[in-house]
């Protein structure tokens, strides 16, 4: 069970898109995500020993830069989480609001999902 969710948190540093990593987050009631730039872009192992190498293999994804890749991955659907957000691009300002950032850190609150509600005459609306 441990080692199932530390994957699922992880997928901060995965190809993954903005919904689906707030999906995850909310699901282990996060309201605060800190992403680290030396695990985002790290440079010190050599390919396939990074943690996004290890990400990307794990959900079948091509692993990033030159060199071999097994036949059965495949392209990622999504741009890499944790460069992404810090584009503010809306897809991702839609779920994470930036609290705070430094030259290492970048710390983002997560939105909390939109409720129905019913109105007055029985349909529903967002709030």
């Amino acid at each position: 069970a441990l080692r199932e969710r530390t994957k699922q948190v992880y997928q901060i540093y995965a190809h993954q898109s903005p919904e689906d990593v707030h999906k995850i987050l909310r699901s282990f009631g996060t309201d605060y995500v800190v992403l680290e730039d030396s695990i985002c872009y790290e440079r010190r192992h050599s390919r396939g020993c990074r943690l996004r190498d290890l990400l990307d293999v794990a959900n079948g994804h091509i692993m990033d830069g030159p060199g071999e890749n097994d036949p059965d991955l495949t392209p990622a659907q999504h741009p890499r989480f944790c460069d992404e957000i810090k584009t503010d691009d809306p897809a991702y300002t839609k779920y994470f609001t930036r609290v705070f950032k430094n030259k290492t850190f970048h710390v983002y609150k997560l939105k909390k999902g939109r409720k129905k509600v019913k109105s007055v005459k029985g349909s529903n609306a967002d709030v």
